[in-house]
Protein backbone atom coordinates (compact mmCIF):
# COMPACT_ATOMS: atom_id res chain seq x y z
CA UNK A 1 0.00 0.00 0.00
CA UNK A 2 3.03 2.46 -0.68
CA UNK A 3 0.77 5.47 -1.23
CA UNK A 4 3.50 7.53 -3.15
CA UNK A 5 6.63 6.25 -5.08
CA UNK A 6 10.39 7.26 -4.20
CA UNK A 7 10.41 9.07 -7.00
CA UNK A 8 6.73 11.03 -6.73
CA UNK A 9 6.70 14.44 -4.57
CA UNK A 10 4.46 17.41 -4.16
CA UNK A 11 0.95 18.22 -2.95
CA UNK A 12 -2.42 18.44 -4.91
CA UNK A 13 -4.87 20.79 -4.69
CA UNK A 14 -8.27 19.52 -3.89
CA UNK A 15 -10.76 18.18 -5.81
CA UNK A 16 -14.75 17.92 -5.93
CA UNK A 17 -16.56 17.53 -9.07
CA UNK A 18 -19.59 15.88 -6.46
CA UNK A 19 -22.32 17.92 -7.85
CA UNK A 20 -24.03 19.91 -5.17
CA UNK A 21 -27.60 20.51 -6.91
CA UNK A 22 -27.96 17.27 -7.26
CA UNK A 23 -26.23 15.94 -3.94
CA UNK A 24 -26.74 12.95 -2.12
CA UNK A 25 -30.23 12.24 -4.13
CA UNK A 26 -28.12 11.46 -7.07
CA UNK A 27 -25.34 9.17 -5.13
CA UNK A 28 -26.27 5.64 -4.53
CA UNK A 29 -22.82 4.18 -4.03
CA UNK A 30 -19.65 5.53 -1.68
CA UNK A 31 -16.43 4.32 -2.77
CA UNK A 32 -13.37 4.91 -0.49
CA UNK A 33 -9.55 4.39 -0.86
CA UNK A 34 -7.97 2.85 2.33
CA UNK A 35 -4.36 4.17 2.82
CA UNK A 36 -4.53 7.86 4.08
CA UNK A 37 -8.35 7.96 4.21
CA UNK A 38 -9.15 5.54 6.90
CA UNK A 39 -5.32 3.56 7.51
CA UNK A 40 -2.84 5.91 8.30
CA UNK A 41 1.04 4.46 7.62
CA UNK A 42 4.39 6.14 8.33
CA UNK A 43 5.73 4.91 4.74
CA UNK A 44 9.65 6.66 6.02
CA UNK A 45 9.11 4.28 9.43
CA UNK A 46 8.85 1.44 7.09
CA UNK A 47 11.62 2.14 4.95
CA UNK A 48 13.90 2.92 8.29
CA UNK A 49 13.72 -1.06 9.28
CA UNK A 50 14.51 -2.19 5.98
CA UNK A 51 17.25 0.14 6.23
CA UNK A 52 18.42 -1.53 9.84
CA UNK A 53 18.10 -4.93 8.81
CA UNK A 54 19.92 -4.53 5.56
CA UNK A 55 22.55 -1.93 6.34
CA UNK A 56 22.26 0.17 3.03
CA UNK A 57 20.78 4.12 2.36
CA UNK A 58 17.82 5.15 2.08
CA UNK A 59 18.66 5.59 -1.45
CA UNK A 60 19.66 2.38 -2.07
CA UNK A 61 16.38 1.07 -0.67
CA UNK A 62 15.05 3.60 -2.66
CA UNK A 63 16.37 1.81 -5.89
CA UNK A 64 15.04 -1.95 -4.82
CA UNK A 65 11.54 -0.63 -3.77
CA UNK A 66 11.22 1.19 -6.76
CA UNK A 67 12.52 -1.86 -9.28
CA UNK A 68 10.46 -4.45 -7.47
CA UNK A 69 7.47 -1.97 -7.31
CA UNK A 70 7.74 -2.59 -11.19
CA UNK A 71 6.99 -6.91 -10.77
CA UNK A 72 3.36 -5.73 -9.69
CA UNK A 73 3.15 -7.19 -5.86
CA UNK A 74 0.11 -5.10 -6.08
CA UNK A 75 -1.49 -5.94 -9.07
CA UNK A 76 -1.63 -9.82 -8.23
CA UNK A 77 1.25 -10.33 -10.80
CA UNK A 78 3.62 -11.62 -8.28
CA UNK A 79 2.72 -12.96 -5.00
CA UNK A 80 4.50 -12.23 -1.45
CA UNK A 81 7.26 -15.22 -2.28
CA UNK A 82 8.72 -13.35 -5.40
CA UNK A 83 8.41 -10.25 -3.82
CA UNK A 84 10.33 -11.09 -1.10
CA UNK A 85 12.64 -13.12 -3.13
CA UNK A 86 13.24 -10.25 -5.35
CA UNK A 87 14.21 -7.67 -2.81
CA UNK A 88 15.87 -10.44 -0.72
CA UNK A 89 18.16 -10.10 -3.61
CA UNK A 90 18.35 -6.35 -3.92
CA UNK A 91 18.96 -5.56 -0.39
CA UNK A 92 21.46 -8.65 -0.25
CA UNK A 93 19.83 -10.20 2.83
CA UNK A 94 17.85 -13.33 3.81
CA UNK A 95 14.68 -12.01 5.29
CA UNK A 96 12.08 -15.00 6.17
CA UNK A 97 8.43 -14.47 5.12
CA UNK A 98 7.78 -13.75 9.22
CA UNK A 99 10.15 -11.04 9.47
CA UNK A 100 9.20 -9.39 6.33
CA UNK A 101 5.81 -9.04 7.35
CA UNK A 102 6.87 -7.38 10.81
CA UNK A 103 8.91 -4.76 8.53
CA UNK A 104 6.16 -4.36 5.56
CA UNK A 105 3.31 -3.81 8.02
CA UNK A 106 5.50 -1.32 10.29
CA UNK A 107 2.95 1.85 11.49
CA UNK A 108 -0.19 0.55 10.41
CA UNK A 109 -3.29 2.34 12.14
CA UNK A 110 -7.00 2.70 11.44
CA UNK A 111 -7.77 6.45 11.50
CA UNK A 112 -10.66 6.37 14.39
CA UNK A 113 -12.56 9.67 13.12
CA UNK A 114 -12.86 8.05 9.35
CA UNK A 115 -13.56 5.08 10.67
CA UNK A 116 -16.65 6.29 12.89
CA UNK A 117 -18.11 8.31 9.94
CA UNK A 118 -17.72 5.70 7.84
CA UNK A 119 -20.17 3.48 10.18
CA UNK A 120 -22.27 6.58 10.03
CA UNK A 121 -22.33 6.73 6.00
CA UNK A 122 -23.03 3.26 5.88
CA UNK A 123 -26.23 3.57 7.08
CA UNK A 124 -27.31 6.04 4.27
CA UNK A 125 -25.34 3.56 1.29
CA UNK A 126 -23.74 0.90 0.51
CA UNK A 127 -19.79 1.55 0.85
CA UNK A 128 -17.22 0.13 -1.13
CA UNK A 129 -13.29 -0.32 -0.66
CA UNK A 130 -11.47 0.10 -3.55
CA UNK A 131 -8.34 0.46 -3.04
CA UNK A 132 -4.05 -0.13 -4.21
CA UNK A 133 -2.78 -2.56 -1.88
CA UNK A 134 -1.37 -6.16 -1.39
CA UNK A 135 -1.35 -9.84 0.32
CA UNK A 136 0.77 -8.65 3.73
CA UNK A 137 -0.76 -5.38 4.46
CA UNK A 138 -4.33 -6.43 3.38
CA UNK A 139 -4.25 -9.75 5.84
CA UNK A 140 -2.90 -7.46 8.56
CA UNK A 141 -5.23 -4.68 8.03
CA UNK A 142 -8.09 -7.18 8.40
CA UNK A 143 -7.06 -8.97 11.15
CA UNK A 144 -6.11 -6.04 13.66
CA UNK A 145 -8.72 -4.01 12.52
CA UNK A 146 -11.39 -5.65 10.93
CA UNK A 147 -11.60 -3.52 8.06
CA UNK A 148 -13.83 -5.15 5.76
CA UNK A 149 -16.34 -4.24 8.33
CA UNK A 150 -17.04 -0.72 6.91
CA UNK A 151 -17.87 -2.56 3.41
CA UNK A 152 -20.68 -3.92 1.75
CA UNK A 153 -18.15 -5.24 -1.40
CA UNK A 154 -14.14 -5.03 -1.29
CA UNK A 155 -12.03 -4.16 -4.53
CA UNK A 156 -8.65 -4.83 -4.03
CA UNK A 157 -6.30 -4.76 -6.78
CA UNK A 158 -4.09 -7.62 -5.97
CA UNK A 159 -6.72 -9.79 -6.30
CA UNK A 160 -8.45 -8.11 -9.41
CA UNK A 161 -5.47 -7.72 -11.36
CA UNK A 162 -5.61 -3.63 -11.76
CA UNK A 163 -4.45 -1.15 -9.90
CA UNK A 164 -4.97 2.53 -9.74
CA UNK A 165 -5.07 4.70 -11.65
CA UNK A 166 -5.80 2.14 -14.31
CA UNK A 167 -9.42 2.43 -15.63
CA UNK A 168 -10.10 -1.44 -15.06
CA UNK A 169 -10.44 -1.31 -11.30
CA UNK A 170 -12.63 1.51 -11.34
CA UNK A 171 -15.18 -0.38 -14.54
CA UNK A 172 -15.39 -3.71 -11.46
CA UNK A 173 -16.70 -0.68 -9.16
CA UNK A 174 -19.71 -0.66 -11.68
CA UNK A 175 -19.42 -4.30 -12.75
CA UNK A 176 -20.07 -5.19 -9.07
CA UNK A 177 -22.73 -2.51 -8.40
CA UNK A 178 -24.56 -2.69 -11.28
CA UNK A 179 -24.69 1.55 -11.30
CA UNK A 180 -23.74 4.26 -13.81
CA UNK A 181 -20.73 6.13 -13.18
CA UNK A 182 -22.28 9.33 -11.98
CA UNK A 183 -24.21 7.45 -9.36
CA UNK A 184 -21.19 6.56 -7.57
CA UNK A 185 -18.61 9.23 -5.47
CA UNK A 186 -15.27 7.92 -5.03
CA UNK A 187 -13.16 9.36 -2.47
CA UNK A 188 -9.38 9.44 -2.71
CA UNK A 189 -6.61 10.99 -1.55
CA UNK A 190 -3.98 10.77 -4.25
CA UNK A 191 -4.73 13.31 -7.62
CA UNK A 192 -3.79 10.44 -10.04
CA UNK A 193 -6.63 8.40 -8.72
CA UNK A 194 -8.93 10.87 -9.11
CA UNK A 195 -8.21 12.13 -12.29
CA UNK A 196 -8.83 8.68 -13.09
CA UNK A 197 -12.12 8.05 -11.95
CA UNK A 198 -13.42 11.15 -13.22
CA UNK A 199 -12.45 10.40 -16.60
CA UNK A 200 -14.78 6.59 -16.07
CA UNK A 201 -17.32 9.29 -15.20
CA UNK A 202 -17.23 8.59 -11.72
CA UNK A 203 -18.26 11.41 -9.30
CA UNK A 204 -15.14 12.61 -6.55
CA UNK A 205 -13.85 14.20 -3.71
CA UNK A 206 -10.11 14.27 -3.14
CA UNK A 207 -9.74 13.38 0.69
CA UNK A 208 -7.62 15.87 2.32
CA UNK A 209 -8.82 15.03 5.92
CA UNK A 210 -11.82 13.72 8.14
CA UNK A 211 -13.05 17.48 8.69
CA UNK A 212 -12.86 18.29 5.32
CA UNK A 213 -14.73 15.82 3.73
CA UNK A 214 -17.21 15.99 6.34
CA UNK A 215 -17.86 19.22 5.19
CA UNK A 216 -17.91 18.39 1.69
CA UNK A 217 -20.33 15.46 2.25
CA UNK A 218 -22.51 17.24 4.50
CA UNK A 219 -22.78 19.50 1.45
CA UNK A 220 -23.88 17.11 -0.46
CA UNK A 221 -27.33 16.29 2.39
CA UNK A 222 -25.03 13.46 3.69
CA UNK A 223 -25.55 13.23 7.81
CA UNK A 224 -21.70 13.08 9.01
CA UNK A 225 -21.96 12.42 12.58
CA UNK A 226 -24.51 10.09 15.23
Amino acid sequence: MQKKSDVESGQSPAIMTASNAEGANSLKLLVFDMGHVFVDFDWEEVCAGFCRVSSKSREELARALNHCSKLGYESGKIDTAGFLAELNQWLGIELSLDEFRKLWVASFHENEEMAELLGTLKEQRPLYLLSNTNEVHYDHLQEQFDVARHFDELILSYKVGSAKPEHPIYHEVLKRSGLSAEHCLFVDDLEANIKAAQEVGLQTIHFKGAADLKERLSELGFKVSR
